[in-house]
Parts: C-alpha cells; sequence; structure tokens
C-alpha cells in the first residue's frame, strides 16, 4: 500500500503536559490527578532509587506524567467508571480503529480501479522481465561438515529423481522443501525481476522456460531445484502482480481528486498556531482554530492534537517523535497539517461509502483492550479484595491511590515492569479527568535528587522499564525530518 495510515496503535501517551482542569500547586507538588498529589519529594525518590534514571528534566517529567495516567486510570477503576465499554474501546482504540478503516478503503479504491486484463496478464508474463518460480531447498548451514553437506546432497539428488519421474513439484515442495515461507505455498516466491537472489540461483530462474524443471543448484544457502510455472498455472498471481503494480497510479490519482474536491487551504498562521499548541497540548486538547479550510469543513488544532497524540503515544519513540515535530520549520508543520487534514478526508471518504471494520475485527480489538486493562489492574494491584464494592468511594479511592504508589516502588526496586495503557486510553482519561504537571514541582524534584546523587547523564536505562522494551526516558537527538501519517 502506497500511502497505507500508520499509526502508533497500542501504548500510552507521555506528553511532557503543564496545567490542566484549572488546578494550581507550589513547587513542593510535581504533579496532582483525580484528588491524589505526587510530592516533589516522592519523585526525587523515584528518580534516585531506580536504577540507571537519568538526572534530566525529562526524566523528572516522565515520571511525573506516568504518575498523572496510572492515578487517573486506578481513580476509574476505583470508581468504576472505567470500563471497557463500547463508547472507551472506541475512543481508546481510535488508531487501530482508524487504520482498519482506512485500509478497508484502500482496499476497496484498489479493487475497483486496478485493472489486470487477460492482455495484461499475458503480455506481463511472456515480456519475462518479471516472474514466477517455484523452488524446493534442502538447507544446509556455512558450518556443515563434508558428512552432512553430503546428506543433504543426497536428499535433494532423491526429490529430483522423485521429480523426473512425474511426481507433482508443489506437493514435494509443500512435504520437503527447508524454505517455510514458500515451502507452504507449493514452493513459489514473489514474482519480480532479475537481481533478487544470488547470481546461481537468479541466473538458472531467468534461463528457464515456461514448466521447466531446473537441476539441483548450489548456493550458499543449500541445494535447491527450480520450476518456472506456466502462464496458466500462474495466471491469477500475475493478475495480483499486474493490480498491485498499479497501486501507486491509483492512490495519486485519488490523492489528486481528494485535494481537487476538498480545495485544501492551510491557514497563513498555521505554522504559529502549531507551535502554540504543541508548546500548551493540555490546554489546546478542544481548540477548534481552524488550521486547514476545506469544503465542508475546517481541520482544527483539536483534530491535529488528537493525531499528534496517537503519532506520539510510544513511550520509547514518543518524546523523540514529539521532539521532532516541534523542532521541524515553519514549511514542514505547514505540510504537516495539509497532510493530517487529508487524512481525516479519507477517513470521510470511508464513511461516506459505508466502509467500516468486520465484526471480528471489532471483536478482536475490544477482547485485547478489556485483556490489557485486566493486566495493568492486575499488575497494579486493583483487584476486587482491594477495592471491596462494599467499602465507601473515599476508602476505594485511598485503596487505589495507595497501589499506585506501592506499584512505583515495584517498578524503582525492578520487581515489576511498567506496563503501558493501551491506545490513547491515557489521552482519553486526561480529557475526561483533572490533573496537572506542576513544572516547578518537577524542578524542584530533580534539583532534590541531583544534590542526592548527582547528575548522571550517561547511566543506562535500568529497573523502570515498560514491558517489553527499553526504558521510556526521552533521550537523543531528533531526525532531520517530522514522520507525517501516511494515507492509502
Amino acid at each position: 500500500m502506497h500511502r497505507k495510515i500508520v499509526l502508533a496503535a497500542s501504548l500510552m501517551v507521555a506528553l511532557s503536559a503543564c496545567g490542566a482542569g484549572g488546578l494550581g500547586a507550589g513547587p513542593d507538588v510535581a504533579a496532582k490527578a483525580a484528588g491524589q498529589e505526587l510530592t516533589a519529594i516522592r519523585v526525587s525518590e523515584i528518580l534516585t532509587g531506580a536504577k540507571g534514571s537519568k538526572m534530566t528534566t525529562e526524566s523528572a517529567e516522565f515520571i511525573a506524567n506516568l504518575w498523572v495516567d496510572y492515578t487517573l486510570f486506578a481513580q476509574g477503576v476505583a470508581s468504576g467508571k472505567l470500563t471497557a465499554d463500547s463508547a472507551t474501546v472506541t475512543r481508546a482504540m481510535w488508531p487501530a480503529l482508524a487504520e482498519l478503516r482506512a485500509n478497508h478503503w484502500h482496499d476497496t479504491l484498489v479493487a475497483r480501479r486496478a485493472t489486470a486484463t487477460d492482455a495484461q496478464i499475458d503480455s506481463t508474463y511472456n515480456a519475462g522481465v518479471d516472474r514466477a518460480v517455484q523452488h524446493i531447498m534442502i538447507a544446509v548451514a556455512p558450518t556443515a561438515t563434508v558428512a552432512e553437506r553430503a546428506t543433504a546432497r543426497k536428499t535433494i539428488d532423491g526429490i529430483a529423481s522423485q521429480l523426473k519421474g512425474g511426481a507433482n513439484f508443489g506437493a514435494i515442495a509443500l512435504k520437503s522443501s527447508m524454505d517455510p515461507g514458500s515451502g507452504a505455498d507449493s514452493g513459489y516466491l514473489p514474482i519480480g525481476p532479475k537481481g533478487r537472489f544470488v547470481p546461481a540461483f537468479d541466473s538458472v530462474m531467468f534461463s528457464m522456460a515456461p514448466g521447466a524443471v531446473s537441476g539441483v543448484v548450489p548456493t550458499e544457502f543449500g541445494f535447491h531445484i527450480l520450476r518456472r510455472p506456466t502462464l496458466a498455472e500462474a495466471r491469477i498471481r500475475f493478475r495480483d502482480f499486474v493490480r498491485n503494480s498499479q497501486v501507486a497510479f491509483v492512490d495519486s490519482a485519488y490523492f489528486a481528486e481528494l485535494d481537487k474536491a476538498n480545495d485544501f487551504k492551510v491557514d497563513p498562521n498555521a505554522a504559529a498556531t502549531i507551535k502554540a499548541a504543541l508548546a500548551d497540548i493540555d490546554g489546546k486538547r478542544k481548540d477548534k482554530t481552524v488550521l486547514v479550510n476545506y469544503k465542508g469543513g475546517g481541520f482544527t488544532v483539536a483534530d491535529l492534537l488528537k493525531w499528534v497524540g496517537a503519532l506520539t503515544a510510544d513511550p520509547v519513540k514518543g518524546p523523540q517523535t514529539m521532539a521532532q515535530i516541534k523542532a521541524a520549520p515553519d514549511t514542514q508543520l505547514v505540510e504537516f497539517s495539509r497532510r493530517l487534514a487529508q487524512n481525516a478526508m479519507v477517513l470521510r471518504d470511508a464513511e461516506k461509502n459505508k466502509v467500516g471494520i468486520s465484526a471480528e475485527e471489532w471483536t478482536q480489538i475490544s477482547t485485547d483492550f478489556g485483556m490489557q486493562l485486566d493486566t495493568i489492574k492486575a499488575s497494579i494491584g486493583l483487584t476486587p479484595d482491594v477495592l471491596d464494592p462494599k467499602a465507601s468511594a473515599s476508602e476505594r479511592s485511598k485503596a487505589a491511590a495507595l497501589k499506585v504508589d506501592q506499584y512505583f516502588d515495584k517498578l524503582v526496586k525492578g520487581e515489576s515492569r511498567l506496563r503501558v495503557l493501551p491506545g490513547l486510553l491515557a489521552s482519553s482519561l486526561r480529557d475526561d479527568g483533572k490533573y496537572l504537571v506542576n513544572p516547578a514541582g518537577v524542578k524542584r524534584a530533580l534539583e532534590l535528587a541531583i544534590a542526592k546523587q548527582g547528575p548522571d547523564t550517561t547511566a543506562a536505562p535500568g529497573a523502570m522499564q515498560p514491558a517489553p522494551g527499553g526504558a521510556p526516558v526521552p533521550g537523543g537527538p531528533p531526525p532531520a525530518r517530522i514522520p507525517v501519517p501516511k494515507t492509502p
């Protein structure tokens, strides 16, 4: 797919956010969320206690943001408001749902517009520039002994004898080939041009007549026998190949039509507006300032930040992606907003044409979401025996807050691994909740940590790690260009 939508789909948002919900705090408080407070002293304890933590503002911000997300999550569970209902799944898993819808719409476009007539198929096969081939491989390791290589040669010679006797090539490939990819498909390799394979294999492949079977071909991977299928045998594969070769043209034509139909016009102040929004993400989440005008509507700051949230949802790569976006020149930010508006129109076209996801896809996404919630609840300790349904709301809230605090202790000691919230759940919780990440408190926490341990800026990731992966602490220079989400 040429411009398929690609979005981060399953990790929490860990942005360096400041201020929300009208909350205020002094330098002794690093963060607030759902009626709970995180002190600067506590953040400093986590920083100095977690093996390998970097003494940087980004690390302290990460801890504060992580605490906010887990506190909002825990308090949502304690209150009974956070469930895996369809509305919650739709909001939290929007990137995955959007990607599926866009891809299905793309497949529909290709099916409607990409053609593969009999004449085109015949011409492509007969030209011989791109070829289909079946092969059977008996693998030989580079370190194989003379005896092991002799055994492999005996095996491939036996297969050659069977083929000469009229045995079905595809059936033997399924049974005996040691190339798992092609072996499972009757020995077929993807159709393509000369030069894809090692010279010994490639030269034989492109010297064969339709229907011919080669002798034994030795390569550094082992021994092979090749067969060039006839046009009749390969017709369906060449039909798909011809169609796929037209995808880029279908995409280009569609996006030209999309631009013409919507008449995208980027606001002259878009770059400055985007920079201001990225500097105050939480304060601008619902900002309806239009960045890109199009027929019948406009792409707003709120829309852009929703997409940015999806792009930066991965706690390992997200901070670097955010740094790329923030550091981008105005021209890139303008193109960024236009492309995002274009993505939104792709999804609108999918909706207009009643292209959605299947019941099976929805079941899979909602089931996975529910399982992830259950895993996080268990990791933190938000179990029914802790959150007693018979207890008061206040008691349940206190129990949830205590479990979050204990969970951080386990993370610091390396006794538990960081479980990230699925999809955009963290962003959804922030949209609905009251919280604050206090810059003054974060700064104070870092000062306390440095005073206790020293400015260790070279330590490797340690105990506080996501599951799976490395420590999600921002670091490293951003690449030169910002990533723009692709569309079909």
